[in-house]
């Protein structure tokens, strides 16, 4: 029965399902089906390297896809119609598992824990449509359906893994609604200008759309991720580890051992500063945080002329607190901390470990939460959080900071502290004197100490101006240091303080930040060492700091009344902010473009385009002989001002040149003669005349005078006598026409 729009109040529900579900006409096009299939296959792919599939049901998912459309293309004229309430059943059946591992699973914010059944769902949804999929339509939901299915293997993605499969599943795409065309125009061939005229403006504008983000914000409403990968107790008396990994390990080696160095190479209860060792390019771990920070693994307070170590910590001194709680860990307050100052954000920093590391907890300053999958945590008197389990390459950890940082105008006034309920002051004496603490140190160092703020006295109120006096330090670095990790050990007993102020001035972030937070003490301002990453660099494609193994840094913490420890640093720069996706284009292009070798770049240039250009001249020659005196007798008429009309015989155009140089009339008539001969049958002139023919069409010059330029302008009307001839002279071989 028709129905019509007018009939739609008189049929009946099953049969208004039954026309929505009535197959379009059979679609025959392989190559579109195969590119529909390729896509749901490298985007079930995508979601397996994310974590979001396991491996069998990937595999499962990517094998019935490729048989199902196989069985789809076979029986696409007569589909097979019982199939379609089992295919139905198999959809509600996995919806149903959806819903019930959600509800007993997921988290109320964490979209995290939605994310891997939700893949599931999706690859389970298109591997069964594909047993159902005879017409176009049919194969253009697959074709859409995989790109929801790529959207979820990006969602939580923290590098540039996914990359390949985005750039196979855009190809995929491409190619499949490229074919979707042809089917639907009935065209062969594909259509190249158009494609890349869209492709190009496609790429534009998602240039401009990264372009024009804003930077990332750190969103506070969903609750923060944690997993943990390979961990395990921690039994060490220490409470620390390096994790099994080489890049950064947790001990300081020694000098007899198979490094050949003493120096620090990671994070331990000690800075031996006396030789670093080479850090790599290796990305140690990913950070998405509210804003660039120092991300502090450990600070160290005591120092005895050639190491800092942590006199709190539990090797060193009795003070361990141990946290109990579980995630989140709420962290309180070091003896030596403030609470957090009034109207400052939250600073949320989420670390994905890349490498396994030491079950250090790094943060920004002042952690108030942590959130990580361990039992319990340590604290150590000086706010270095340990954790009670080993951590992983995979493990993923989130803290809550408050943001203390202080502007060198606050930092200018900071005098006496204000008050502020429950909150430390400033530093007790026992406490100043810990953070003063110094071995027999070189006079020398507070003479230079002196000497570099010598110019900066006491304010008429009473300000001793500390942070003037730090900045003054931090300009002395800047200008008469050379940063470096070349250098030799030190020997046995020797200072290293005094070795690199007094001696080569030549050093490393360890030896620079001890050198200034010696000298900051001799002076009596409190300061102490700190360790751990600045921000590597930022990918504005996952929004995330790449921080890699030479991004480890120390630098120089200073106590300031009422804003508690602030960082200090004369050889990195840390930014205010996260910065913008075109910011960060901009810089990364123009450094590219900057580094390019331009002079072989534009030899290599200049010799492509020449070859190219002598390749085409080369094809366009012609390479009969009878085109060759065509074109030699075309060029000469042009350089004396009298072109070949486009419906002009060559036998006539010499007549018309003959005119204009009666003297080689029968030069002329001959080579008109013997290229339309050879053209229409005519007959071959020998070798020798044919190259005599051919020198003289080549040598061939023709007066341009009056006489020439009056004959010229008088065959004006002789061209209109050639107009009864046009419809001979257009199908005459392209010889005779020198084409």
């Amino acid at each position: 029965m028709r129905v019509g729009p007018d009939r739609w109040p008189d049929v009946k529900l099953w049969e208004r399902v039954v026309q929505a579900n009535r197959p379009g006409p059979p679609e025959d096009s392989v190559r579109f089906r195969t590119a529909s299939t390729l896509a749901v296959m490298v985007a079930i792919a995508a979601c397996w390297s994310q974590g979001e599939l396991s491996a069998p049901l990937a595999l499962f998912t990517m094998a019935a896809t490729a048989v199902g459309n196989a069985l789809s293309y076979w029986r696409r004229a007569r589909p097979w119609m019982a199939v379609k309430p089992i295919l139905a059943f198999c959809v509600v059946g996995g919806f149903l598992w959806f819903l019930v591992t959600v509800t007993r699973t997921a988290t109320p914010g964490n979209i995290a824990t939605v994310e891997q059944p939700l893949a599931a769902l999706f690859a389970w949804v298109l591997s069964t449509h594909a047993f159902d999929v005879p017409a176009r339509r049919d194969v253009a939901y697959s074709l859409a359906g995989s790109a929801a299915l790529m959207a979820v293997a990006a969602a939580q993605t923290v590098d540039l893994s996914l990359a390949p499969y985005v750039v196979v599943w855009a190809a995929c795409g491409v190619w499949g609604l490229v074919a979707m065309w042809q089917s639907m125009s009935g065209a062969r061939g594909v259509p190249w200008a158009s494609l890349g005229f869209s492709s190009a403006v496609v790429a534009v504008l998602a240039v401009l759309f990264v372009a024009l983000l804003p930077a990332p914000h750190v969103s506070t409403a969903l609750i923060f991720p944690s997993s943990s990968a390979g961990d395990s107790p921690v039994n060490s008396p220490s409470n620390l580890t390096d994790g099994g990994g080489a890049s950064l390990p947790a001990h300081a080696a020694a000098p007899d051992g198979p490094t050949r160095v003493g120096g620090y190479l990671g994070f331990a209860k000690s800075l031996d500063t006396a030789v670093r060792g080479h850090l790599g390019n290796q990305v140690i771990l990913r950070v998405r945080a509210s804003k660039p920070s120092f991300w502090i693994g450990q600070t160290y307070d005591t120092w005895n002329g050639q190491s800092w170590v942590e006199s709190s910590h539990p090797t060193n001194g009795p003070t361990l607190h141990k946290l109990t709680s579980g995630s989140p860990f709420t962290i309180p307050l070091s003896p030596d901390q403030l609470a957090p100052l009034a109207g400052n954000a939250s600073d949320i920093q989420t670390f994905y470990l890349a490498q396994s590391g030491p079950n250090l907890v790094f943060h920004a300053d002042n952690a108030q939460r942590v959130y990580l999958q361990s039992q319990q945590l340590f604290l150590t008197g000086s706010g270095t959080i340990v954790s009670s389990t080993s951590m992983g390459a995979g493990t993923v950890y989130t803290v809550v900071s408050a943001d203390n940082v202080a502007t060198p105008a606050q930092l200018r006034a900071s005098t006496t502290p204000p008050a502020r309920g429950g909150s430390t002051p400033s530093l007790t004496p026992a406490q100043k004197k810990r953070y003063l603490q110094l071995p027999s140190v070189d006079p020398r160092v507070a003479a230079l100490a002196t000497r570099i703020t010598a110019g900066i006295t006491t304010s008429a109120n009473g300000n001793p101006r500390v942070y003037d006096k730090i900045a003054a330090i931090e300009a002395w670095m800047s200008s008469h240091i050379h940063y470096s990790t070349d250098i030799p050990p030190l020997r046995p007993g020797q200072n290293a303080v005094d070795s690199f102020l007094f001696g080569s001035r030549i050093g490393y972030c360890e030896q620079i930040s001890t050198a200034t937070a010696v000298m900051l003490r001799s002076i009596g301002i409190p300061a102490r060492e700190a360790v751990g990453y600045v921000p590597g660099s930022f990918n504005p494609i996952t929004d995330l700091y790449q921080v890699q193994a030479k991004d480890a840094h120390a630098w120089v913490q200073v106590w300031f009344p009422g804003y508690g420890w602030q960082n200090f640093d004369p050889t990195a720069q840390v930014p205010l902010a996260n910065p913008s996706p075109g910011s960060v284009i901009a810089r990364s292009t123009a450094k590219f473009f900057g580094h390019l070798p331009w002079v072989p770049i534009t030899v290599v240039v200049v010799v492509a385009v020449a070859a190219v250009d002598l390749r085409r001249r080369y094809l366009r020659r012609p390479k009969h002989w009878a085109d060759q005196v065509a074109r030699g007798l075309e060029r000469a008429g042009q350089q004396a001002g009298l072109a070949r009309g486009g419906n002009e015989t060559l036998a006539r155009y010499c007549e018309r040149l003959a005119r204009a140089a009666p003297e080689l009339g029968p030069d002329l008539h001959r080579a008109a003669t013997a290229v339309e001969g050879s053209a229409y049958g005519g007959g071959q002139p020998d070798p020798p005349q044919a190259e005599a023919i051919r020198a003289f069409a080549r040598q061939l010059r023709i007066p341009r005078n009056g006489h020439g330029h009056r004959k010229g302008r008088n065959t004006g009307r002789a061209g209109t006598r050639q107009d009864d001839a046009s419809a001979s002279a257009n199908d005459a071989p392209a010889a005779s026409r020198g084409r």
